[in-house]
């Protein structure tokens, strides 16, 4: 498949509404995001079923429409992978061996020796 944007009209008269479609949406196979455009319209890119999405919404919903399916370009990803890169450069990396060294064990020395005199000179 292709990497497509579809916009679908859902009635959503609450923010309650909007989470369940975007998690409607999000779990979708193949979904790269999801957004809500204006008050009553669902934005999902990636490689989706369109029918399949529409047919989860409308049982929640009870009526979706879709607006429009069109095609992302692959210049965008480009674009991206070359921003990536840039950026990339400014990360710094915690090295992969990297294993958490715990201190050294205490050491308690026993002071009280029966070989020694006692140092307190009450006994």
């Amino acid at each position: 498949m292709v990497q497509q944007k579809i916009v679908m009209e859902v009635p959503m008269n609450s923010s309650k509404h909007r989470t369940k479609a975007m998690k409607i949406a999000a779990v979708a196979n193949g979904v790269n995001s999801v957004e809500i455009e204006g008050t009553d319209k669902v934005v999902v890119t990636g490689e989706v079923d369109s029918v399949k999405l529409a047919h989860a919404l409308k049982k929640k919903f009870g009526h979706v429409m879709i607006v429009s399916v069109k095609e992302e370009k692959e210049e965008k990803k480009e674009e991206k992978k070359e921003e990536k890169k840039t950026e990339e450069k400014d990360v710094l990396y915690w090295p992969n061996n990297y294993f958490h060294h715990y201190p050294p064990p205490m050491v308690y020395e026993d002071t009280y020796s029966p070989y020694q005199p006692p140092t307190c000179s009450i006994l």
